[in-house]
């Protein structure tokens, strides 16, 4: 009756290979992603989804335990999703076809850049999981200049 994918959490290759921040959080703890998915997302704006988004990582924020670093994580990832769907957007309307269809060297290297973005802004929002207070958390931001909340804007 159950199988292995019915208890497995993480797609450890579609978390570090994939090339898409979307992606990478579907495959990272992927029982609670399904339950926020239906239970949480679905119930969200429509209408905004920088809102919808935001609602959800609240709930996953609280889904966590009550960390000031983890909540700062948490809501800074809509940013990343909004950012991530304008860049695709306007690329796709530049060159006429979606990144995943561009051809050539600057295909490969736009879905390069992409997945690298993707795993910087994951270390750079692993911090509030590491550190947990929000103090901590920001004085690390800090240093860094905030500089993947400045990019994504």
């Amino acid at each position: 009756q159950w199988d292995f994918e019915t208890i497995r959490t993480v797609d450890p290759w579609g978390t570090e290979v994939g090339r898409r921040f979307r992606g990478g959080l579907r495959r990272w703890n992927m029982t609670v992603q399904w339950w926020l998915a239906a239970y949480v997302h679905r119930r969200g704006p429509r209408q905004y989804p920088l809102l919808r988004n935001a609602w959800t990582m609240l709930a996953s924020a609280y889904w966590h335990g009550l960390h000031g670093g983890q909540y700062l994580s948490f809501l800074t990832v809509p940013l990343w999703l909004a950012a991530e769907a304008a860049a695709e957007a306007a690329l796709g309307r530049h060159f006429g076809v979606p990144l995943e269809e561009l051809p050539g060297w600057k295909g490969s290297v736009l879905r390069g850049a992409q997945w690298f973005l993707k795993m910087r802004a994951f270390e750079y929002l692993s911090m509030g999981f590491v550190l947990r207070e929000a103090a901590a958390t920001l004085r690390f931001w800090a240093s860094v200049h905030f500089c993947l909340h400045v990019l994504p804007l």
